[in-house]
């Protein structure tokens, strides 16, 4: 009971205005972003080449997300806050309410804003033309327009949702506003270098690229967004981890 409270008092600040604006934000730059591809042939467009043909992922994708909560724990830092809040829910509770309600705000940021980016343009162009027939595609070629939208969506917002937990880890371990929105794309470029990328098929669910930006391929649309799912939680529950144990040291040290 005393997690689902801490949860829910986190999740009054997250769900605000700050959450709404950056949805929209993040159609319009998305909007932006294909301008010029609908200046140069309108008559050939379809939604589905919109959304894939996305070129703002960077701005979008690595910083939104983080804009609406990410923030949260490092102003609670600038504003002496985090000891009152740890006495009363508990340093575990208080850390792990925070990442798993950034995560949700940067789901929500994403899932909203590609929303608003699909119903827009889906006013004006096809949904879709004849398709490759890979992973989401499939729903479309099989007549489920509905599904296949809801599965890219989803795939999508969890990219969010990652991004948005990544931010508020950062922001513990350096309680900084501003780290908490620039690090996660810092670290994504940091991995794609690092990373012997060479060894792992760029398909894959393991490619790093496919973490965030990209979507991996498999057999089954349903496949590719339980694997998804998977792996976003599986780091979720890693940076949770991670970031009770750092708050821990951090009070321990004063």
């Amino acid at each position: 009971m005393k997690f689902l409270r801490a949860v829910y008092v986190q999740l009054r600040q997250a769900l605000s205005w700050p959450l709404a604006l950056c949805a929209v934000l993040y159609a319009v730059m998305s909007e932006l972003s294909v301008a010029g591809l609908i200046a140069m042939g309108p008559q050939l467009i379809t939604v589905w080449n919109l959304a894939q043909s996305n070129g703002s992922s960077l701005l979008t994708l690595f910083i939104l997300p983080t804009l609406p909560f990410a923030m949260s724990i490092a102003m609670d830092w600038d504003s002496r806050a985090v000891p009152y809040w740890v006495a009363r829910e508990g340093a575990g509770r208080y850390t792990v309410s925070k990442l798993l309600v950034s995560a949700l705000s940067g789901f929500l940021t994403v899932g909203l804003g590609l929303i608003i980016f699909v119903l827009a343009n889906g006013a004006f162009f096809p949904w879709y033309r004849s398709c490759s027939g890979a992973d989401y595609e499939q729903l479309f070629e099989g007549g489920h327009i509905f599904l296949g939208w809801l599965g890219y969506i989803l795939h999508m917002s969890l990219s969010g949702a990652l991004i948005g937990a990544l931010g508020m880890l950062t922001s513990i371990f350096v309680p900084n506003r501003f780290v908490a929105v620039s690090a996660p794309l810092a670290i994504h470029l940091t991995v794609l270098r690092i990373m012997p990328t060479e060894l792992i098929s760029p398909i894959s669910v393991w490619y790093p690229t496919n973490w965030v930006e990209g979507i991996h391929c498999t057999l089954s649309p349903w496949r590719t967004l339980i694997e998804k799912l998977l792996i976003t939680a599986g780091f979720c529950i890693l940076m949770c981890i991670g970031g009770c144990i750092c708050m821990r040291r951090r009070l321990e040290n004063g």
